[in-house]
């Protein structure tokens, strides 16, 4: 059951679709990250040989988190 300000949106990253329940405040925010995401993993297909979904997603968070660290 969505609370009060809540949404459900489908948000697609690596060919896979997640069902989320946010803050129709954040909604913007959220599709964008997905797109960021979705980005940075095409870019990585296009520069190394690394193909696998899974390796491309841990390369993509090891960039975001390294980030948001520095």
């Amino acid at each position: 059951m969505l609370k009060m300000g809540e949404i459900s949106i489908k948000i697609n990253i690596a060919d896979r679709v997640y069902p989320l329940r946010i803050n129709a405040s954040e909604e913007e925010v959220v599709r964008k990250a997905a797109k960021e995401i979705n980005d940075r993993i095409k870019m990585l297909m296009q520069n190394y040989e690394v193909k696998d979904k899974q390796d491309l997603l841990s390369m993509c968070v090891l960039h975001y988190a390294t980030a948001a660290l520095k």
